[in-house]
């Protein structure tokens, strides 16, 4: 069996933007024209991009990705950075859903291919 890739793409759009994309995805489901949804997740301002996303969160997005379902202690060892700081850090990727969490409390990143986007003009 194949393992089918998943992604999700993430960048900054405002609510207008969010809400007219969200009906685009309606129609197309409605003509049964998706064959298999996308994953997104924007961000309002570069701001909050670029504060979700530092460089230690992408290193820890990798880590655990490639260490595949972990402990948050188990992943601090991994990263060598205290077991607080990586907590709190697993906790917004958890709220922004760039982390999962099992029914055992360890986490995992569901994605392959993570996709930032950020569009230079209106």
């Amino acid at each position: 069996m194949i393992k089918e890739s998943k992604n999700i793409k993430i960048g900054l759009a405002t609510e207008e933007q969010v809400n007219e994309e969200f009906l685009q995805a309606w129609h197309k489901a409605e003509k049964e024209k998706v064959k298999t949804p996308e994953e997104h997740l924007y961000f309002i301002d570069p701001s909050s991009f670029f504060q979700v996303l530092s460089k230690r969160r992408i290193a820890l997005l990798k880590a655990l990705h490639a260490r595949g379902i972990s402990s948050i202690r188990e992943l601090s060892r991994l990263l060598k950075r205290d077991y607080k700081n990586v907590y709190q850090d697993v906790q917004l990727l958890k709220k922004a859903g760039l982390i999962h969490q099992d029914s055992t409390k360890r986490v995992y990143v569901p994605w392959d291919k993570i996709k930032a986007e950020i569009a230079l003009a209106a």
